[in-house]
């Protein structure tokens, strides 16, 4: 599966199986996705995406803390995000 049609899937509402399996295939993916996240999001550390590893909900967090953000910001931030890779 495509690092970012997985990353796609991960963002959108499953059932908890489906979003273990999803978790699973973006890790594996995740440098992959890591340099364009950093292009589009520079605030984000090294540190930060080390520990997101494609988990969406730690993301999202990290991008209202250095954005200054709410939540629904940051999570439609990452759906667009997603929705152009």
């Amino acid at each position: 599966m495509e690092a970012c049609q997985a990353l796609r899937w991960a963002w959108q509402p499953l059932n908890d199986e489906d979003k273990q399996m999803n978790a699973d295939v973006i890790k594996g993916k995740w440098k992959q996705i890591n340099g364009r996240i950093k292009e589009r999001w520079g605030n984000l550390t090294d540190d930060d995406l080390n520990v997101a590893e494609g988990h969406s909900e730690y993301l999202a967090g990290k991008l209202q803390e250095r954005y200054g953000w709410t939540k629904e910001k940051a999570q439609d931030e990452l759906r667009d995000f997603s929705s152009k890779l």
